[in-house]
């Protein structure tokens, strides 16, 4: 069993903490961490509140379910989120791998949150793609004050690497800076949330499950937060078509068309952003917005945009195809985008059915004419390239 007990909340080195003993029995204990916590900044203590183990839920459970642990809260939660666990998202857990079972959720009873005197109405930062999308619409192009956000959040619990992992931490850091110069030009506060839990979620894999981490983090602050937008990886037709390969891969691909509206409190709304749009219609949509043009960052390798990764070139293809790649200059080496643009084009084109991403962009070049080479092409120029990349594995092995 899986118990979480002890609920407390304390401040340390300028953080505040809102934390929980996590026990095991019955099985040996496969995590290294005791506790599991979330933390904001000393200033804003008052964002945590510590009458309910609400940022507690997600995680343990589908943990629960991978382990074949019942799960058991000694404290209260929310009603609504307590219903919508037990009747909708540990369906949705279960059908996400083979390897979930069933288990029994239990808590000792149930609270609510109260609101403090600030309705925040927020959204991640991380000056993606998918993170300025939902800015440009929801807080550049929206009026109303029930909608328009008003605060960002920058949180860690694994898109940054292994909790364990020194370097997670320090770009992590690093990430801080880049986001807060972007927040202080679009006139918004940013609160920062630091959290542990992907000392657990790393251990079934950051791209299955880690997006509940996310939604974990998000759930702690709703003493604040009214209306929460996380922005979507997919659109809707996307997720539709490609759910069944996401599959025991990434669990926001397979479900967060339908899944983070679940994720609810009798004050707190979750409200998944984006799946309106495909990713190419996304990088169309904020290719004119100049802070876009200055502040998008999308690399996986690197701090700025190396301009020849995956991810770069999910977002330099589309704007080839529209002809707006010399208005991202500024923030992309299109030097070694189109060093590598055919490389990579191939590798897409070859993945074609097969991956929603890549999928979703051909189609997008292709509707604008942008030259791809043809399947067959494609096939076999990226299994010639992947047998060579082996040899001079190989090679540089015997060295």
């Amino acid at each position: 069993m899986f118990k979480l007990s002890n609920l407390q909340k304390f401040t340390k080195d300028k953080w505040t903490y809102l934390s929980c003993d996590f026990n095991v029995t019955e099985i040996e204990n496969p995590f290294q961490e005791k506790t599991m916590w979330v933390a904001v900044e000393e200033k804003n203590a008052d964002m945590l509140a510590d009458n309910v183990y609400d940022p507690f839920v997600l995680v343990p459970v589908i943990l629960g379910m991978y382990y074949k642990q019942d799960v058991h809260i000694d404290g209260n939660i929310s009603p609504r989120l307590y219903h919508n666990m037990q009747h909708y998202l540990m369906n949705i857990f279960d059908r996400f791998s083979d390897r979930t079972s069933p288990i029994s959720f239990t808590v000792n009873g149930f609270d609510t949150v109260t609101r403090g005197g600030v309705e925040l109405v927020g959204t991640g930062i991380s000056c993606g793609v998918d993170s300025l999308v939902t800015i440009y619409d929801n807080f550049v192009n929206e009026n109303d004050p029930n909608f328009k956000i008003n605060s960002l959040f920058f949180v860690n619990c694994g898109t940054h690497g292994d909790y364990e992992d020194p370097a997670s931490h320090k770009k992590y850091r690093d990430r801080v800076a880049l986001n807060k110069t972007a927040a202080e030009e679009l006139g918004l506060p940013m609160y920062l949330v630091n959290s542990n839990f992907h000392a657990y979620t790393h251990k079934i894999g950051e791209q299955k499950i880690g997006y509940l981490a996310i939604y974990s983090c998000v759930l702690s602050l709703q003493k604040c937060i009214k209306r929460y937008y996380t922005s979507s990886n997919l659109s809707y037709d996307e997720i539709a078509e490609f759910s069944k390969l996401s599959r025991d891969f990434d669990i926001a691909e397979y479900a967060e068309s339908y899944m983070p509206h679940l994720i609810v409190t009798e004050n707190f709304e979750l409200v998944i952003d984006g799946c309106q749009y495909t990713r190419a219609e996304k990088t169309e949509r904020i290719s004119e917005w100049r802070f876009a043009q200055k502040h998008l960052n999308v690399c996986v390798l690197q701090a700025d945009n190396c301009g020849c990764c995956n991810k770069c070139m999910r977002t330099l293809i589309p704007l080839e195809a529209i002809g707006k790649l010399e208005n991202f200059k500024d923030v992309f080496n299109l030097n070694a985008y189109r060093k590598y643009a055919y490389r990579w084009k191939c590798s897409f084109v070859s993945h074609y059915g097969k991956d929603a991403m890549k999928t979703s962009i051909v189609r997008y070049a292709r509707a604008h004419d942008l030259s791809l080479p043809s399947v067959s092409v494609a096939k076999v120029y990226t299994l010639c390239y992947r047998i060579l990349r082996k040899i001079k594995r190989v090679m540089k092995g015997t060295r």
